[in-house]
């Protein structure tokens, strides 16, 4: 097997076992919260929020991604993603016996360590694909990614089998969580190992003369970030990266909690919110393989039509969310009867089709935005994804801070109006056929800057 697409493969799993963890524990983490503020083993000393942590923890990772491109060049994407991972690792455990201010402790730590992972993932993929794999190797990063919807809601599923969760189910679900990130993180020590033998098979050593240059090349990528910030391609795109991150605050988040707090849907509704991530996984993994690896589109009507079929999906799952749940499930339990007042047995039927739809959808929007930065930001790849996880993240940690307060409807407006003109903007940059703007700007800059090569020694800090 090629050593390029086994890079590949060995990143998808790695990501795959330490999200296995978290994201499970994103999806359920305001009802075990719930559970242990009414555990008497903690009475009320505990008073953190589910949502309030997710808002600290995107809004520190906004904040960081300023920084992540800088990080990534001194430490190289390998040694990065492992220090990233170590934060989710931290998080996962604090569940066992959450305090307050421990909680919200990790919370900034996993802000932090989540931009570098992400940013380093970015750059560490296109280090690892061309023009011609870049549509293969995201879907495969993306299904392997997200299979750990399913392994980790597998498990809520099975151990979630009561109203309220308490300290009894609580400590074990995340002893086991904990131990899959431990696993996960060893697989970044592997990728580190083959990111030494390939450099040293390549005679890729660096000099001391490179090191010198990196604190150049720090300042180098935050001008690199901020050139890409004036260019009309990625204005529009930030449209695009902002619905992202909208709409993981929703479905991750929010929707799973709205099943949890519908007492219509009986006294083993919290495991319900396992499932309602097995079945977002099961769309996102079918999504990345067909939108990336079975169609593999290469050109901007491809693409183009892989954006459509998502949009027309994601309509379609928030219309149903907005017929299917009360306005204040999002924000405590509930009796209130939503717009069509289903019997339980089939709203529970629309709701979990449209977890798989979400998940579908989701997955042709991730895929080709991944794609267009890969491909037409080549040699400033850290600095465009940094500047997409810095405003999905932004746009996320504001929606956790309005989640627990604002109703349902308001919630699928904001996200509604996003998908729409974040949709017509992705067309505009797809068929945007005029030179490479970025490219015309830089050098431009650079000469008048009178700097080194800024690209090459920028792109052989990072590679």
């Amino acid at each position: 097997m090629d050593n390029r697409l086994m890079n590949v493969i060995l990143l998808g799993s790695a990501f795959m076992v330490l999200f296995t963890a978290f994201q499970a524990t994103g999806m359920i983490s305001q009802s075990v919260l719930e559970g242990v503020k009414n555990d008497t083993t903690h009475g009320n000393r505990f008073h953190g929020s589910g949502y309030t942590s997710m808002a600290i923890l995107y809004s520190c990772f906004a904040l960081t991604n300023i920084f992540a491109p800088a990080i990534v060049s001194i430490f190289r994407p390998a040694v990065a993603m492992f220090l990233g991972g170590t934060t989710y690792f931290l998080y996962v455990l604090s569940f066992i016996y959450p305090m307050t201010w421990s909680y919200y402790i990790v919370s900034v730590l996993i802000g932090i360590g989540a931009a570098i992972l992400w940013t380093a993932q970015g750059v560490y993929l296109a280090n690892n694909s061309n023009d011609s794999t870049i549509s293969r190797n995201s879907g495969i990063f993306w299904a392997l990614f997200q299979v750990s919807l399913l392994a980790g809601n597998i498990y809520v599923y099975i151990a979630l089998k009561t109203e309220m969760i308490d300290s009894a189910t609580r400590i074990p679900l995340f002893i086991v969580f904990s131990i899959v990130s431990a696993i996960g993180l060893v697989l970044f020590v592997f990728i580190i190992w083959r990111s030494y033998v390939e450099k040293n098979r390549d005679t890729l050593i660096h000099t001391v003369e490179e090191r010198r240059n990196t604190l150049v090349d720090i300042v180098q990528t935050l001008k690199i970030a901020v050139r890409l910030l004036k260019t009309r391609n990625m204005l529009l795109l930030l449209l695009p990266f902002a619905y992202s991150g909208f709409s993981t605050t929703f479905f991750q988040g929010v929707y799973g909690t709205c099943i949890g707090h519908y007492v219509k849907y009986g006294d083993t509704r919290k495991r319900l919110i396992g499932l309602h991530g097995i079945l977002v996984g099961c769309g996102e993994i079918l999504g990345g393989g067909l939108f990336g690896f079975i169609t593999k589109p290469k050109t901007s009507s491809q693409r183009a039509l892989m954006i459509l079929v998502g949009f027309i999906l994601q309509i379609i799952y928030y219309y149903s969310v907005f017929v299917n749940f009360p306005s204040n499930a999002p924000s405590q339990e509930t009796i209130a009867k939503p717009y069509f007042d289903y019997s339980s047995k089939t709203s529970q039927v629309i709701a979990f089709i449209s977890s798989f739809i979400v998940g579908l959808g989701d997955s042709s929007l991730n895929t080709q935005l991944m794609n267009v930065l890969a491909t037409r930001y080549k040699q400033c790849t850290a600095s465009a994804f940094a500047i997409f996880k810095l405003v999905q993240s932004l746009m996320a940690a504001v929606a956790f801070f309005y989640a627990g307060s604002l109703q349902l409807e308001w919630q699928l407006l904001i996200v509604v109006i996003f998908l729409f003109f974040g949709t017509l903007a992705f067309f505009k940059v797809l068929f945007d056929e005029s030179e490479n703007e970025f490219t015309a700007t830089s050098v431009t800059v650079t000469l008048q800057d009178n700097e080194h090569d800024s690209y090459q020694n920028y792109s052989s800090s990072i590679a």
